[in-house]
């Protein structure tokens, strides 16, 4: 069982559909995605992997900041990593990306028990 933490469930379902939905957009054909949790005394961690094409270094550091995208335009508009960030911060947690061109993408969200 995970432990329970306080928070605002539309909240963070809007920060697990902004991921999921670039977890998507980043397969290009055939791919997968991973959604793990794990649980331990300090609090909840949820990790969501793909196998999609990954980030580079100069990408992967402008990824929070509000209205920067990498699709076309139209296609995105750069704030829904931003909006993220911001509400995982809003519940006292963290998150992290690791990523390398080619090699997919995974986001851990780190939430403290309540």
């Amino acid at each position: 069982a995970l432990n329970e933490i306080e928070c605002l469930p539309s909240k963070l379902n809007q920060v697990f559909m902004n991921i999921l939905t670039n977890c998507i957009q980043a397969i290009d054909g055939k791919g997968k995605i991973f959604i793990q949790t794990i649980s331990s005394s300090l609090g909840v961690k949820i990790i969501f992997k793909d196998t999609g094409k990954g980030m580079t270094p100069e990408v992967k550091q402008h990824i929070f900041e509000p209205f920067f995208t990498t699709k076309d335009v139209g296609k995105g508009t750069g704030l829904g990593l931003s909006i993220s960030y911001g509400i995982i911060e809003q519940h006292n947690g963290n998150i992290d990306v690791i990523s390398e061109p080619g090699k997919g993408s995974e986001f851990i969200i780190s939430l403290p028990s309540k």
